[in-house]
């Protein structure tokens, strides 16, 4: 079990690392990157909720919480947060959190 917690938290490391580089190539890509990173993980991270009372809420906070993880690393990588990208990723983690919990909460009901 702690090796797929470390996996689903590494899918945002790995695509925040491997984000410079690929800006440096297409920034457009580079920003498309970050987005399709940042959502793979917040639905590793809301996928395995379970048979939760609030599965949307369970999701929503462990995709939350993941992002939450990796907000020390963007800073350490980046020496400054920009204040309206930390909101609007939360905001992301909130809204793809949700809907694979709702998902993944639909699939053990039936």
């Amino acid at each position: 079990e702690f090796r797929r917690v470390l996996f689903r938290s590494t899918i945002l490391v790995i695509s925040g690392l491997l984000h410079p580089l690929v800006v440096k190539f297409s920034v457009p890509l580079g920003l498309a990157w970050l987005v399709l990173g940042s959502v793979v993980a917040f639905m590793a991270a809301a996928w395995r909720v379970g048979p939760a009372d609030s599965p949307v809420l369970t999701g929503m906070l462990a995709a939350l919480i993941s992002y939450t993880l990796s907000v020390p690393l963007i800073y350490i990588s980046e020496r400054h947060l920009v204040l309206q990208d930390v909101l609007m990723f939360a905001g992301l983690a909130i809204v793809v959190g949700s809907i694979v919990g709702f998902v993944a909460g639909r699939r053990h009901v039936e």
